[in-house]
């Protein structure tokens, strides 16, 4: 019988003897010892150095594109980010600009077949006629070629591309980078901005991201006032200031 009680003891004291060997300790001298700094001085230099400030935003030729083609999937590289209000519109008025042109083209030897007028003068409507026929499609044409109807961002190559329609309504693609805008200090008639020297017209509050059309337009960048320093007075009256100086 002493032998059965003590096998039981012994089964049902192992457990919390198991857990009690196990049992992680710290001593509390061991915890100071790892909370002093040995030396003080070095770990300051090597904190404040400008060395190690300059070490720390060192970044290898090509880890932002890399990450850029990470972070993304080829599919989804072009992200829309712009889509133009009056586009339709725009493609409507060309189409049919268009399609009067071509009839009246096409019924100008008629025209001139059954006509019984003098020779000149059917010559002098036709020209006149034609003018009209060449110069409505040319000029609509001309404003709305600035008039951007979509623009793209692609994340990997950090560059949109800007899409405008062709005399012939067909999608032309600029692509640019922020690098290559140059905002005009006074803006054109139906022009935002130039892309490669390309005056495009785009609306601001028809952007999904305003950030882009803020890093477009260079509102990230500092605020130029256009004041010369050195003479106290505004940069068109200093080169001028300038220029009369040299004369003299």
């Amino acid at each position: 019988m002493a032998g059965l009680v003590k096998k039981l003891i012994g089964r049902t004291s192992l457990p919390s003897l198991r857990l009690i060997s196990f049992k992680p300790t710290k001593s509390p001298i061991i915890a100071r010892l790892s909370a002093i700094n040995i030396s003080p001085s070095a770990h300051l230099a090597l904190s404040t150095s400008p060395l190690t400030n300059r070490l720390s935003k060192v970044t290898l030729p090509g880890t932002e594109q890399l990450s850029r083609w990470c972070h993304s999937s080829p599919k989804e590289a072009d992200q829309e980010i712009y889509n133009g209000i009056i586009s339709t519109q725009i493609k409507l008025v060309k189409s049919f600009s268009l399609m009067t042109s071509c009839i009246g083209l096409a019924f100008q030897p008629i025209l001139y077949t059954y006509s019984s007028a003098n020779a000149a003068v059917v010559v002098g409507a036709g020209v006149f006629l034609s003018f009209f026929t060449f110069a409505t499609p040319l000029l609509i044409h001309s404003i709305s070629k600035k008039y951007v109807t979509k623009l793209y961002y692609n994340q990997v190559e950090d560059k949109y591309t800007a899409v405008v329609y062709s005399i012939f309504i067909q999608p032309k693609k600029i692509e640019f980078k922020v690098s290559d805008v140059e905002v005009p200090d006074i803006p054109g008639m139906f022009t935002t901005f130039k892309a490669n020297s390309v005056p495009l017209f785009v609306e601001g509050s028809q952007f999904r991201d305003l950030n882009h059309y803020g890093k477009i337009m260079g509102y990230d960048k500092p605020l130029d006032l256009m004041w010369d320093k050195e003479l106290d007075m505004t940069k068109s009256e200093a080169e001028s200031r300038r220029k009369q100086m040299k004369q003299e």
